[in-house]
């Protein structure tokens, strides 16, 4: 099936869920308390079926199966994948370690694929890069040139809109159900100029990642 019409597709089914209960519901009280129960959903909604689209129309940049960037004012902000990536590129039976893994060497290989994008002059050194802790480890990251600090506030909020979706891959990778402490969160940045840098490190973490993988198999 052909990409547009995967997202138009999904785009659609997450509409009429969407509108789902006011259809059938009758307004006024009705339509309150479906808004407030639907409203923890949503994230995850969005996350499963509007991924293709938020790709197609360009809001969100790849460098790997399960590293995407989105545009912030001060450069780009990484993310570690969403449910449909999770969906579509990890197996139920490999949640735990397994999948912690792969999602780790997924990341090694995106930050590897913004290293080549500096070294090409498709992406400026300058560019701020921004993440959560929450998938991304304090020393892997410092090994890498990112400095951590604490969540800014529009950080923190929008961990808050998107909780039930970090809560299911969070569950995912661990291999039991958590619940994302947002008190923990906290912000890791660094520049592109920085990361290319620490390409022959990303490497090495990346040749050592799969030589584990291969030694487990």
């Amino acid at each position: 099936m052909r990409p547009w019409l995967i997202a138009f597709t999904l785009a659609g089914v997450f509409i009429l869920l969407l509108g789902l209960p006011f259809v059938l519901l009758p307004k006024g009280l009705y339509w309150l308390l479906a808004a407030i129960l639907w409203l923890p959903f949503i994230s995850v909604l969005e996350s499963l079926l509007l991924t293709p689209l938020y790709a197609l129309i360009r809001r969100f940049t790849y460098y790997s199966p399960l590293l995407l960037a989105t545009a912030s004012p001060q450069g780009i902000d990484l993310h570690a994948g969403t449910l449909y990536d999770y969906l579509t590129h990890l197996r139920w039976r490999d949640r735990g370690a397994r999948a912690q893994r792969q999602v780790v060497r997924h990341i090694l290989q995106g930050l590897l694929a913004i290293c080549d994008a500096v070294a090409e002059g498709r992406l400026s050194g300058h560019t701020e890069i921004t993440a959560t802790s929450y998938f991304f480890s304090n020393n892997s990251a410092e090994k890498l040139g990112f400095v951590a600090g604490k969540a800014f506030s529009g950080q923190k909020l929008n961990l808050l809109m998107v909780f039930l979706s970090l809560a299911l891959r969070l569950s995912f990778i661990r291999g039991r159900w958590c619940w994302p402490d947002l008190k923990q969160s906290k912000s890791i940045q660094t520049t592109a100029g920085e990361l290319l840098l620490h390409r022959a490190m990303i490497v090495k973490m990346l040749v050592r990642m799969q030589r584990g993988d291969t030694s487990r198999g």
